[in-house]
């Protein structure tokens, strides 16, 4: 008994002695896991900003940038906004993610001033290690246009009126109203793009669409305004191919959208070139002094489809010199519009200028003709008969037309009515359907219907 007593004693002062002897280390955090971090531990921490600084001062690997592709290349409209790091990520082995130390060389961009930018990224580590530079392009587009001028309703001393209807050309199906050649100096025109129904085709189609992209077709419709001084021009919209995979830039076999061109005849400055040229914004090529030149088809912001509004302008900036601008008044609606724009990831249309481009004569003071035009084009027969087909170009409605003049001084727009237009329906007016519904004749609205395969 007084043995297991001692015992006890014993195994009491012994534990006393271990609690005493821990008491502090424990009071300080020894406790597992409570105490410093080993050294594994501030490594696997490094993006927190805990690596040692003779680590990151004697780093070796160089940060990376990286840019979104999709950022690479950017257009904006004339002021837009524009974050200049949208895309762009900046990150170090050691650091992590430090994107708020990446530089920007700006280039001079302005988003109020018209131009291509080329803007240049750079970022360094604390060790000094320079990641490979990362450049994007942002091109700042002039798409504003130039404002209705006033419309002007009285008579105009000395104007040529009730012009002659314009000479018969052959090869396509067509529907012209021309203006006297007088001090015009100008012509813009609001219109509804019409529907379109292709029937003929080189090779196999489905007949069950109105437009088979992967048809190649032989009936190409078009809307376009026209001027002709010492010189002729056309400008406008022409149903072209269009992308139907835009990652890929895969085009269809057949035209699906409108798109801009424009025409002109010169002997000098001919602006001729690719693509390349012209920095991958239009390609031109001339036949002789008969120039043609098309806007790039990886912009769809300028496809225009069926139902849209557009408002069409043939500007003289400066002397023997045009351009085409295109103002959107209203998105179409029609199912299929809408339907072709998400299909493809098509951009809603946007405002577009072309390049000015040589048009001798006009706004040298010279008299000048303008005119508007609606027709079925026919591939390779310019100049020939025009074949028969059962196309339909249905329903384009020209809200009005105006014709451009200075009038003591002050620029005016004059509606092309009734006494100021020549009108020619050809090879066969039969086959033409032309309406005033909802439009006002006296400000140049008509509503037009091409049907060569039938009689209204």
């Amino acid at each position: 008994m007084v043995i297991n007593m001692k015992k006890r004693a014993l195994s009491f002062l012994l534990i006393l002695f271990i609690f005493l002897l821990c008491a502090p280390v424990m009071l300080s955090g020894c406790e597992t896991g409570k105490g410093n971090p080993p050294e594994s531990s501030e490594r696997e921490s490094s993006a927190e900003g805990s690596v040692p600084d003779e680590e990151l001062y004697n780093d070796k690997v160089k940060p990376i940038i990286r840019l979104d592709p999709a950022e690479r290349e950017i257009r904006i409209n004339i002021g837009g906004e524009y974050d200049l790091l949208r895309g762009v990520t900046g990150s170090d082995n050691l650091e992590g993610e430090i994107t708020d130390r990446v530089q920007i060389d700006d280039g001079g961009y302005d988003p109020g001033v018209p131009g291509k930018y080329t803007v240049v990224y750079s970022l360094s580590d604390t060790a000094g290690n320079k990641a490979r530079t990362v450049m994007k392009t942002i091109t700042v587009v002039d798409n504003i246009v130039i404002s209705p001028p006033p419309l002007f309703s009285g008579d105009i001393q000395g104007e040529k009126l009730n012009p002659n209807p314009p000479a018969f050309f052959g090869g396509a199906w067509y529907y012209k109203v021309v203006s006297s050649k007088d001090k015009w100096v100008g012509i813009e025109g609001i219109v509804t793009l019409p529907e379109v129904t292709l029937t003929r085709y080189n090779g196999e189609y489905d007949p069950g669409l109105d437009i088979d992209p992967a048809g190649v077709n032989l009936d190409n419709p078009s809307v376009y305004m026209g001027g002709n001084a010492s010189g002729e021009s056309d400008v406008g919209l022409s149903l072209s191919k269009a992308l139907i995979d835009i990652p890929s830039q895969t085009l269809s076999k057949g035209s699906i959208a409108f798109r801009p061109f424009w025409r002109y005849i010169t002997s000098e400055n001919k602006d001729v070139g690719g693509y390349d040229v012209h920095g991958g914004e239009y390609a031109v090529s001339c036949n002789g002094n008969n120039c043609i030149a098309n806007y790039h088809w990886r912009y769809t912001e300028y496809y225009y489809l069926p139902g849209d509004t557009l408002r069409i302008i043939i500007y003289i900036p400066e002397p023997n010199k045009m351009q085409l601008q295109i103002e959107v008044i209203e998105k179409s609606t029609l199912p299929s519009s809408v339907e072709i724009r998400e299909r493809y990831g098509w951009k809603d249309p946007e405002n577009f200028k072309s390049p000015i481009f040589q048009s001798p004569g006009h706004g040298t003071g010279i008299n000048a003709e303008y005119k508007r035009v609606n027709a079925i084009d026919q591939v390779k027969n310019e100049g020939g008969t025009a074949i028969a087909t059962d196309s339909v170009i249905k329903n384009a409605v020209w809200r009005e037309t105006c014709l451009y003049r200075e009038i003591n001084g002050i620029l005016y727009r004059v509606p092309m009515g009734e006494s100021r237009r020549g009108v020619l329906a050809a090879p066969d007016k039969t086959r033409f359907t032309v309406s005033y519904d909802g439009v006002d004749k006296d400000l140049g609205g008509e509503v037009i219907t091409i049907h060569p395969g039938y009689s209204d």
